[in-house]
């Protein structure tokens, strides 16, 4: 169900974009939060998704590959009929995000390990871990410095490159999917509760991303109350997040989908642009 509400919003989302006239304006009002609620559904199913994968460098590709399909669509809408999507599509941001969730993870992984050789024997390292997220693709070995370094730099260059492609949600995006990453922790030790069948493993769970959610949004609309030039990259209506995170505990999406149905779930943002591009080019001249 979180899926399916995510892919209604965003096709509401994109109703607006591409045919704001057939919209009446207190509906077209809700375009922009609806927008905001589906890449908060969306976020969640990444992070969750980080947590799982065991080759986050696959998932980072595919969503890569999707990014820019539909930025292709994009090009092409905005050039031809003058649309306005207000930055590169949330599937970058995705990709980036995850960039950065694994970057950190290869970081903390390889100073853990730094640590553990200077630890006496009979020593206990302490491996409470925010950052599971294995990043090994190629089953390759590394010195801990050097993975340190090259954990930081792919962290670095993530957050470098959002804002220097002007990814939709931006830096704000960014670090709310990190904290959703780290909010949801491990699933598997989560006690049974009503929150079992959603995205959430519990209470605790919930709690933790609410609370995440709703301090950086605090944070970031500050922010933009005190330096002007911000108001654009983060709109009032970013509060939609916090909303979303509560409401996605109400719907039920625990099973893990089937191979070709989490593949698709790729496709949804590309096809939908497609499908409404030919919309906009048979019913509305240039």
């Amino acid at each position: 169900m979180l899926k399916l509400a995510g892919i209604i919003f965003t096709l509401f989302y994109l109703t607006g974009v591409y045919f704001p006239y057939a919209l009446p304006a207190w509906l077209l009002t809700l375009v922009p939060i609806s927008q905001w609620i589906a890449f908060t559904f969306f976020a969640l199913l990444l992070a969750r998704g980080a947590r799982r994968t065991s080759n986050p460098f696959l998932y980072f590709t595919r969503l890569l590959m999707a990014a820019l399909a539909t930025e292709v669509l994009e090009y092409v809408a905005a050039l031809r009929y003058g649309i306005y999507f207000g930055g590169r599509n949330a599937l970058f941001t995705y990709a980036a995000a995850l960039a950065l969730i694994a970057g950190i993870s290869m970081a903390l992984g390889c100073y853990r390990d730094l640590v553990a050789r200077a630890i006496p024997a009979g020593g206990q390292l302490d491996r409470k871990i925010l950052f599971g997220m294995p990043v090994n693709p190629g089953h390759y070995r590394m010195a801990p410095a050097t993975g340190i370094i090259l954990g930081l730099g792919s962290a670095g260059l993530a957050v470098f490159v959002s804002l220097y492609f002007n990814f939709t949600q931006g830096l704000y995006g960014l670090l709310l999917i990190l904290l959703i990453f780290m909010a949801l922790g491990d699933e598997s030790n989560s006690p049974a509760s009503f929150l079992s069948s959603s995205v959430y493993g519990g209470g605790r769970e919930l709690i933790r991303t609410f609370l995440y959610a709703a301090a950086l949004t605090a944070a970031g609309l500050v922010l933009t109350l005190l330096i002007k030039p911000l108001r654009a990259a983060l709109p009032l209506t970013s509060s939609a997040v916090v909303g979303a995170i509560l409401l996605a505990a109400s719907l039920p999406d625990r099973p893990r989908p089937s191979y070709w149905a989490s593949r698709l779930l790729y496709a949804v943002l590309p096809a939908a642009n497609a499908l409404f591009l030919l919309l906009r080019a048979f019913l509305i001249s240039p």
